[in-house]
């Protein structure tokens, strides 16, 4: 074994526990990431300016000499290791600092000493405390990874710079003309806060690099299409990853050819300048990326609550600005609250500088966020986001300019939180959208679209096919079928909506691919879902004689899915008599209460449920995916002639 660095890592262990536990996992994380990916080239550089570097690697004796010994040389301000650098020389290290007491992951070691410090006690931590508080720390040093120069070179190439400002420039031209216009007509006051000075290029520039994001270079990807047949696929499972450029990777199935295809979904923002695609980690990752490499103020902002989006700060308002790239919107810090109707708690927004709780930027419901605060205590937080913020700050490589800087604008951000700036004054919850990333279902089942009533005012004939009307419903495959006793299909439409008079309480079809299961059920913010089917004998000469309803339901924890079927009767006045018949089971449900009618609505109403998946619990057709022949709902109605 090599004995000149055998000599280096005994060296090492000669050093203080806590320094040589430091400098001993970055080494070794080093040797394990370049040996599983020795094609790598970020693994290969090390940057002398790095916090660990200064911080862990030079107050260690031995540490800088090992990564001598394996062959990284000097390159200006950083350490770089050659294509031709032995690896055998890597695999030698990793084997002796396996030989001495290491702790097994620096990330923790470094998580449980800052957490102590916060908290200014050893007393155990709740599990959720301490796992929120990790998660904290983590994303506070990944963040630095906006701050590599090659990095920013390589995202800056991406963006047709030129083009954007060309754009910007009529932009620009446009707004200073509408505001002369109105000038002139005396429609703005002379002290308008949009006077042509305020007006800045720089903030106009980001409304064009967000709109190129969103429209001609980011995807958005639900599910894959199938690397075989370029059929859509559906999710499936999930399963860890051991490239540490990738969180996790997904496991989609095709819908037609049942082959899978998998998507990793990438935490490295060098991937995602080349795949160009994902969800909105991925898309607010790669944003704040390429507004870094713009030299924006930028930071990464982490709802807890699953969203991620990009704050800039804007020199012009001197304040940060909201800008989510996934939706192009920007400055509608409350559209989550009342336009995506999502229960809020911890926000939390991540730069090179600090790590600031800003979840008081995004509600007006103090009360209520609070409420839902649950993870730890609020002292705790606060001294935890301290202790973060203090430590990069009274960095060797941080001015003490920039801290002044930075500390005096964490003061107006803190002000500016306390009155809601930005906000109209009508409160008016049309000046916010819903959630339009995503599948309907996807956004439906997070509670991320309005509840809003769906009037498709749809009418079936119930006499297109003769003296027999069925109508079969299949959950699995999402069709209506018309069909003769024969089976003959006389009328087939896709879509459960396509076929329905209205619905309240955001009904959405939805597909559990771990349960392997489908069925219709209200959206997560609903007290109660509601369905109406209509159905009308336009034919003169027939009326209904008998009605028949087989329906599947399925519910859980005192849920409840009640039905009943209204018949309307012509009479010689101008309005018609109606009738409404309790369904109280619908397995197989049959009456001739309806006699003479010609017209039906048959309503089904879900609601009641348990806990915060309540919406959950009334399952309207729930089918295995494999029984894709099998109907989840079946009407049948009986006509006869009129009777003079």
């Amino acid at each position: 074994m090599d004995e000149r660095l055998r000599y280096y890592v005994d060296m090492l262990n000669e050093n203080e526990i806590s320094i040589r536990n430091n400098a001993g996992c970055i080494l070794s994380k080093l040797c394990e990431k370049i040996l599983h990916f020795p094609d790598e080239k970020t693994y290969r550089i090390i940057y002398l300016n790095d916090p660990d570097v200064i911080e862990k690697l030079l107050p260690a004796s031995g540490a800088m000499e090992c990564l001598f010994e394996i062959g990284f040389i000097e390159d200006g301000d950083r350490l770089c290791l050659p294509k031709t650098a032995l690896l055998k020389k890597l695999e030698t290290l990793q084997k002796l600092l396996s030989s001495i007491k290491l702790e097994s992951n620096i990330t923790n070691l470094d998580q449980r000493q800052t957490i102590a410090k916060a908290t200014g006690s050893s007393v155990e931590l709740s599990s959720i405390e301490n796992k929120f508080f990790n998660r904290i720390i983590e994303q506070f040093y990944n963040v630095m990874r906006y701050e590599d120069h090659d990095l920013q070179e390589k995202a800056k190439k991406v963006i047709p710079v030129v083009q954007l400002e060309i754009k910007t420039m009529e932009r620009l031209r446009k707004f200073q003309k509408d505001m002369k216009c109105a000038l002139l007509n005396k429609e703005m006051k002379s002290d308008s806060s949009l006077k042509e000075d305020l007006v800045s290029s720089i903030d106009l520039f980001l409304m064009e690099l967000l709109h190129w994001f969103k429209y001609d270079f980011f995807q958005w990807i639900d599910s894959p299409l199938c690397t075989s047949c370029s059929m859509e696929c559906s999710y499936e499972s999930v399963r860890p990853s051991s490239d540490p450029k990738c969180s996790r990777i997904e496991v989609h199935r095709c819908n037609t050819c049942n082959a899978i295809t998998e998507f990793p979904r990438y935490t490295d923002p060098e991937v995602l300048l080349t795949s160009r695609c994902g969800r909105c980690g991925e898309w607010a990752n790669l944003f704040t990326l390429l507004c870094r490499s713009l030299n924006y103020d930028a930071r990464l902002v982490y709802d807890v609550t699953d969203h991620l989006w990009t704050e800039v700060w804007s020199v012009t308002e001197n304040r940060w600005i909201h800008v989510d790239p996934c939706e192009n919107i920007i400055d509608q810090p409350l559209m989550y609250e009342r336009g995506w109707h999502k229960k809020l708690s911890y926000i939390l927004a991540y730069s090179r500088d600090e790590v600031q709780d800003v979840t008081w930027r995004y509600t007006q419901n103090q009360i209520d966020v609070m409420a839902r605060r649950k993870k730890c205590s609020e002292e705790n937080l606060l001294n935890l986001l301290q202790t973060l913020n203090e430590k990069r700050q009274n960095s060797v490589s941080y001015s003490m300019a920039r801290k002044q800087y930075v500390i005096k604008r964490r003061l107006r951000e803190l002000v500016g939180m306390l009155n809601f700036p930005n906000i109209p004054n009508n409160y008016d919850d049309n000046n916010y959208r819903e959630r339009t990333t995503g599948s309907y279902a996807w956004r439906m089942a997070r509670g991320e679209v309005d509840q809003h009533n769906v009037k498709k005012n749809y009418i079936w004939d119930i006499s297109k096919g003769g003296k027999s009307f069925i109508l079969q419903y299949f959950i699995v495959r999402n069709v209506y079928k018309v069909i003769y006793s024969d089976g003959y299909i006389l009328e087939q439409k896709s879509d459960w909506q396509e076929g329905v008079n209205c619905v309240e309480g955001g009904i959405f079809h939805k597909t559990e691919n771990d349960w392997k299961v489908a069925y219709l059920s209200r959206s997560a913010n609903a007290e109660y879902g509601y369905v109406k089917w209509s159905f009308e004998v336009r034919n003169p000469d027939l009326c209904i004689e008998t009605f028949n309803l087989q329906a599947k339901t399925t519910v859980f924890h005192g849920a409840n899915i009640s039905w009943e079927v209204e018949g309307f009767f012509p009479s010689i006045k101008k309005e018609n008599t109606s009738v409404v018949i309790p369904i109280c089971t619908c397995d197989n449900f049959t009456t001739e209460k309806l006699k003479g009618a010609t017209k039906l609505n048959i309503t089904v109403k879900l609601s009641g449920g348990k806990g915060d998946l309540a919406w959950q619990h009334a399952q309207l057709f729930r089918e295995s995916l494999n029984n894709t022949e099998k109907p989840s709902m079946t009407i049948t109605i009986k006509l006869n002639n009129h009777k003079n």
